[in-house]
């Protein structure tokens, strides 16, 4: 059975380096060129983890259903 989390929360319990993965991964920018990246490898993993990131079979970072769903809420709560 697939749960859907509520975005709004999704959002909410994001970390700074969490957020900002998302919105890289969103917009195309190059996560690993970001200041934070030794901390972005631990922050990918639990991105992971928590079902807002998935690897693609060529190694590149997508955002899941639900990590597109947070992003979109990041905006809209504002």
């Amino acid at each position: 059975m697939n749960i859907t989390r509520n975005p709004e929360n999704l959002a909410a319990d994001l970390s700074v380096s969490e957020g900002t993965l998302l919105l890289c991964i969103a917009s195309g920018v190059d996560w690993e060129a970001t200041p934070n990246v030794t901390k972005f490898s631990v922050t990918v993993a639990i991105s992971v983890l928590k079902g807002l990131v998935e690897r693609e079979a060529d190694g590149r970072l997508t955002l899941s259903d639900e990590g597109r769903a947070a992003v979109g809420a990041l905006f809209k709560g504002g």
